[in-house]
């Protein structure tokens, strides 16, 4: 069971790193696209410069898919951390103390495969910037991927208000879940304006730190003293 752990941790600091790392670059080629309802993050035409060739090898829409599919990958790689997690969430009958976990995975689960086929056909019919369009197969996958995003905020909330009033999880880890939401939208209409890349900045972070303490064996850092 503890390399069973040690593993997942891996997997979710590699999954979490990987998103924090892609949600700049892919507000960078959102703005390439000429995207431009949110006002573009004074960062970004710098942080472009800095890049160079790993955002000139194809046009913007081949870019948004290449760098969009690694997200997805980072998205499976933090399932399976969040799915890892769950072990540390449940009661001495083996029970899950919050429901509000399952919200968040069915989320996710949406997030994922809504995201990922957004990603491929938002540009078919001529479209050249990733906003839903006259694609009806890109419409419903962009609408599937919000829906998730809406379980994730929802139940990530669940999840830290339950733990701060019945103490299963260790507080930094239930303030965590509780400020995804709010972070979400805070980094939605500011410096990450890209979903579900942006939203889940903070949702990054955390599993790379979970993931750490499941690798590690250190179970006690994740689970109230």
């Amino acid at each position: 069971m503890k390399k069973s752990y040690s593993f997942i941790g891996y997997v979710a600091i590699a999954g979490g790193a990987m998103g924090l790392l892609l949600a700049p670059v892919m507000v960078i080629i959102k703005y390439m696209t000429g995207w431009a309802v949110v006002p573009e993050p004074a960062w970004v035409k710098a942080a472009q410069d800095a890049l160079g060739g790993l955002l000139q090898f194809a046009s913007p829409p081949g870019l948004w898919m290449a760098y969009g599919s690694a997200y997805t990958l980072a998205l499976l790689l933090m399932l399976a951390g969040l799915v890892g997690l769950s072990g540390q969430m449940r009661d001495a009958q083996g029970r899950l103390q919050t429901k509000g976990y399952w919200i968040i995975l069915a989320g996710l689960c949406m997030v994922i495969p809504g995201d990922a086929i957004h990603t491929w056909t938002w540009h078919q019919n001529g479209l050249t910037t990733p906003t839903p369009g006259t694609n009806p197969l890109a419409n419903t996958a962009y609408a599937v991927h919000m829906m998730g995003m809406n379980f994730i905020m929802i139940g990530s909330m669940w999840v830290g208000v339950s733990a701060l009033r019945r103490k299963f999880l260790a507080r930094w880890l239930a303030w965590s879940f509780v400020l995804i939401f709010p972070s979400a939208v805070l980094a939605s209409i500011t410096i990450l304006p890209t979903t579900p890349s942006g939203a889940l900045w903070l949702f990054c972070v955390m599993m790379m730190a979970c993931g750490y303490f499941l690798a590690t064996g250190k179970y006690n850092r994740l689970v109230a003293a």
